[in-house]
């Protein structure tokens, strides 16, 4: 949760930044005090270096992930220019360099003897301009470098902040003339604890935004180890001031609360711990029983199930798919199932069906294995991608079934349509010939209309007889597609099943066809039948 907030707390103490160094800018120009700095006995934040945090702030919130625009890097360079300019001119006494007395000239001048931008300030600028103008790198040692800068601007401010804290001049002042407000050392805190953040791939930075139970533990008591100890500091050190207690019994009391406190707060995140623990052992234990019997359930099922990488190693298998191929669990599991079971002339087309199969393609088909025996069988595939929550896919899953004596059933079949179809083709043909030697012409009506019916019965008998045949060939031939008229096969077999002087007209329409058409495929002729003769059509 706080990984994906990151960028919008940097954002928003962006803002913070910004609104501070605006209301500097306001203190200098309308003469408010309170603006400028917390009393007029300390030490103003200069004009220059509002400007500055201002620059900082409008960084802080056009930052992005491994971004570095025109915008961000021009506004880095301007932070590392005031920094670098104003610590040579430090150092060197180049007062050409100097730009903090380029704003409210008069008002600076007259403020104090510490008006100028301190030499601190002008470091820790230089430090964060380090740290902008390198956010986009991700090279290890830059990484690491930002890092290190980042908790010396942080150590820096913080120490500053202690020294107005404690009365120790030398925290916040060098040399007794350069001075760092305060109100500069706790923005630059902010401005620390922002560019921290921005660097979250390595170290302790990655730590702290981690979504692990330790990484949230180190947020939360972050803060309270920042704030507690120098208030608790303080508040000792006012005590002995106002001779409340003496030095020792003020160490003694300070030891006793923090040691108090720090116990409270350890006890109160082990009680989270420990429910947080509890409620994770507890979805262990449900979702070990949920697995346990999502594998009694594959374990029990007839067809074969396996899971297999894309190496074609298997990764798990239930009872039936070991008794199908013949292995064992133990010879399977870890075992190259392209080796073991796949025809050598087929695995190739094999080891191209499973880039497929990472793609998420479904797959359903029948082929040949050879089983540990040397016996081959052929088995239905059904196979598929398994994805995890993030989309990618590590295994597939297989499901087999063994249709070796079905597929022999149907190749007896086969055999004995085509036998059947050879038998009665010759008989047939002998009997059409005998019909076609009649003479109709010698023949009444109602003995031709006899004639015609046994004709077309017999030639219905041979287009049997064919379709016989073309069974026996099924999967050695492709099939034909042909238009079917269901009412002239409806006409047909009327004229043939029912009572010769039936002159009746039997249609199917065409508005049911399409509805219906499968149903009426299905039935048996006879039934047809029956059913047309109790509509009255008889």
């Amino acid at each position: 949760m706080f990984n994906e907030n990151r960028i919008k707390y940097i954002h928003f103490i962006g803002l913070i930044i910004v609104l501070i160094g605006c209301l500097i800018l306001i203190g200098w120009q309308f003469d408010i005090t309170i603006l400028k700095s917390f009393s007029s006995e300390m030490t103003s934040m200069n004009p220059l270096t509002a400007i500055t945090f201002i620059a900082s702030g409008i960084w802080l919130y056009l930052f992005k992930e491994n971004k570095l625009n025109v915008k961000t890097l021009s506004l880095g360079i301007f932070v590392l220019l005031i920094g670098v300019m104003h610590s040579i001119a430090h150092q060197f006494s180049f007062e050409f360099l100097r730009l903090d007395h380029l704003l409210f000239t008069k008002k600076v001048d007259a403020s104090s003897i510490n008006s100028h931008l301190a030499f601190t300030t002008s470091v820790l600028f230089t430090l964060s301009g380090i740290i902008m103008i390198s956010s986009h790198a991700q090279k290890k040692w830059i990484l690491n470098l930002r890092q290190i800068l980042s908790i010396i601007v942080f150590a820096l401010a913080y120490s500053s902040i202690l020294g107005y804290l404690y009365g120790r001049d030398s925290a916040y002042r060098v040399e007794g003339v350069s001075t760092i407000a305060l109100s500069t050392a706790i923005v630059f805190l902010l401005l620390s604890v922002s560019l921290f953040l921005c660097n979250i791939m390595e170290g302790i930075p990655k730590l702290f935004a981690s979504i692990l139970d330790g990484s949230t533990l180190l947020r939360r008591v972050s803060f309270f180890m920042l704030v507690f100890p120098p208030f608790l500091g303080y508040l000792r050190i006012i005590g002995e001031k106002k001779g409340l207690y003496s030095t020792e019994f003020g160490i003694e009391l300070h030891t006793i609360v923090f040691t108090l406190v720090i116990f409270i707060l350890v006890y109160f995140y082990a009680n989270l711990l420990n429910k947080k623990q509890q409620a994770s052992l507890f979805l262990e234990t449900q979702l070990a029983e949920s697995e346990s019997k999502f594998r009694k359930l594959v374990a029990s099922l007839r067809e074969g199930v396996a899971s297999i990488d894309y190496e074609g190693k298997i990764v798990y298998c239930n009872p039936s798919y070991c008794q199908i191929l013949g292995y064992s669990e133990t010879e399977l599991v870890g075992s190259t199932v392209i080796e073991m079971i796949i025809p050598a002339d087929r695995r190739a087309t094999f080891i191209e069906r499973l880039s497929s199969r990472k793609k998420g393609i479904q797959e359903d088909y029948q082929t040949e294995i050879i089983r540990k025996d040397g016996e081959k069988i052929i088995i239905d595939i059904k196979s598929n991608a398994l994805f995890n929550d993030l989309g990618t896919s590590d295994v597939y899953v297989v499901s087999i079934t063994d249709i070796t004596d079905e597929i022999r059933k149907i190749e007896d079949i086969k055999a004995f349509s085509s036998i059947a179809a050879h038998d009665l083709n010759s008989p047939i043909n002998k009997i059409l010939t005998v019909v076609d030697l009649v003479d109709p012409n010698s023949l009444n009506e109602e003995n031709k209309e006899f004639l015609q019916m046994v004709r077309t019965t017999i030639v219905s008998m041979k287009t049997l007889t064919q379709d016989l045949l073309a069974f026996s060939r099924l999967g050695t031939q492709a099939l034909e597609k042909a238009t079917v008229n269901i009412n002239a096969i409806v006409q047909e077999v009327c004229k043939q099943q029912m009572p010769l002087d039936f002159k009746g007209q039997v249609n199917i329409h065409q508005k049911y066809l399409s509805q219906k058409l499968k149903l009426v495929l299905m039935l048996k002729m006879d039934k047809l039948i029956t059913s047309l003769k109790t509509m009255g059509l008889a």
